[in-house]
Formats: C-alpha cells, sequence, structure tokens
C-alpha cells in the first residue's frame, strides 16, 4: 500500500480545507471564445462541478475512467469542461493531498460514477463532500430538532461522491448559478495523460479502491452515481 506520513496538524488543516489553494496541474482556463461550443463528433461534454459548500477538502482531485483515460484536475470553486467519448464509461477520483496527508489509500474518499453519455449532448457532475458514508446518503437522524449539518468523517477521511446533477438532484436549482459564477477550465489532456501513463500504480490502486466502492453502494446511492444518456441537460455552459 502507498504510505506517506506527515503530521497532524497538517492532516486536520487540509482536511477541513484549510490548505493553501493552487491551481491543480495539467489544467487551464478555457478560452472565452470557447463557451457554448458543441463537443465534437462522437463526443459529449461532461462538466464537473466544484462549488463550496462546507466540507471541502484541500488540495484537488484528478479524474479518470477505470480504463485509463485521465479526464483532468479540478479544485474548488471551479468547473472542468472535459469532452469524453460517447458510451459506456466509469470515472472515478482521487485528492492525492488528502492521500499523501492520510499516509494511505482509502476507499472512503475516492468517488465513482457510472456514465452512458450520448454524443453532442451537455451533461453536469457535482462533486460532493463529507454527504456521504462509504455506501451512500445515511440514514436520516430522527429528531425533533432540526438537525445541523456535519461533516461526515470516518477516521479523519473526508467522504466524497460523484453527483449526477438532473431535476431530482439536490441543489438542481443551484445549477444556473454555478454554472454562471464557477471559474471554468478545460484540462491540458496530453500532459495529463502523460502523467497517467507513466503512473500506472497510481491508475490500477483507484481503480481496485473505485470497483470496490462501487459494488457496496446502497441502491439510492447507485441511481445518484449513474448518470444516463437522457440526463443531458439543455444550459449555456
Amino acid at each position: 500500500m502507498h504510505q506517506r506520513r506527515l503530521g497532524t496538524v497538517v492532516l486536520a488543516a487540509c482536511l477541513t480545507g484549510a490548505c493553501a489553494p493552487y491551481a491543480p496541474p495539467f489544467t487551464m482556463a478555457a478560452p472565452a471564445s470557447g463557451a457554448g461550443v458543441q463537443p465534437g463528433a462522437g463526443r459529449a461534454s461532461v462538466v464537473f462541478l466544484w462549488p463550496s459548500l462546507g466540507c471541502d477538502p484541500g488540495g484537488y482531485y484528478t479524474l479518470a475512467t477505470t480504463t485509463g483515460l485521465f479526464l483532468g484536475n479540478v479544485s474548488t470553486g471551479t468547473q472542468l469542461r472535459v469532452e469524453m467519448p460517447a458510451g459506456d464509461h466509469t470515472i472515478m477520483g482521487w485528492n492525492a493531498q488528502q492521500e499523501d496527508a492520510l499516509g494511505e489509500w482509502r476507499e472512503e474518499p475516492v468517488p465513482v460514477l457510472r456514465a452512458r453519455i450520448a454524443a453532442g449532448r451537455t451533461y453536469y457532475v457535482r462533486l460532493g463532500f463529507g454527504e456521504w458514508d462509504k455506501q451512500g446518503p445515511p440514514v436520516p437522524f430522527k429528531t425533533t430538532q432540526t438537525p445541523q449539518r456535519g461533516c461526515i468523517m470516518p477516521g479523519l477521511v473526508m467522504t466524497s461522491a460523484l453527483l449526477t446533477m438532473t431535476p431530482a438532484s439536490p441543489y438542481w436549482g443551484e445549477l444556473p448559478v454555478w454554472t454562471a459564477t464557477l471559474a471554468t477550465a478545460v484540462p491540458d489532456r496530453a500532459a495529463g495523460q502523460a502523467w497517467l501513463d507513466g503512473h500506472r500504480d497510481v491508475l490500477e490502486a483507484h481503480r481496485a479502491l473505485a470497483e470496490q466502492r462501487l459494488l457496496g453502494l446502497r441502491p439510492q446511492a447507485l441511481k445518484l452515481a449513474t448518470l444516463e444518456a437522457g440526463d443531458a441537460v439543455a444550459i449555456a455552459p
């Protein structure tokens, strides 16, 4: 298992979002002229949104398919626009900074999404943190008082999820605001793919964790983590 040791002070700071922000590698600002451009032939556009909702970890998330296609890196307060081949994909993510602080690779912070996407369409996916346990949304605790939202962090590990954005999704009403206000980035696919191809151990380790987590998701969570072809959104990016 991948192991690194860092102090507990650094660990606590990173997991509560106190790490200094920085631009992820293999990522660039989207050109203004690219706004609203349709994906290429046989491809779909997928937009990964990371709005800050109070439980954000430090660092950034690397997104890739389990087959080894580099999608990009995304950090808090941004949206990453990615073109993908139409068809079926399993998308996963990992936070290298969080893993370095923990000293190991674990299942809870590795989100996974099944995507069945159609050519020429645009889809939106939200990165969610501290909202799920390892298997999905926890069973609500019934109380006479209004519960306060907390961040789910088993063993100081911030849980994560890749969540589809559809009319039935939480925060659906925020989508127009997020697409208009989050800074838009695009990946440097060639450089990112070269990096991923040179780190097959990283890919394989996270693929195993993603597949394990996918198998353990509750039915409700599996539905939220499945992007269907008909989930495309007609909204100006």
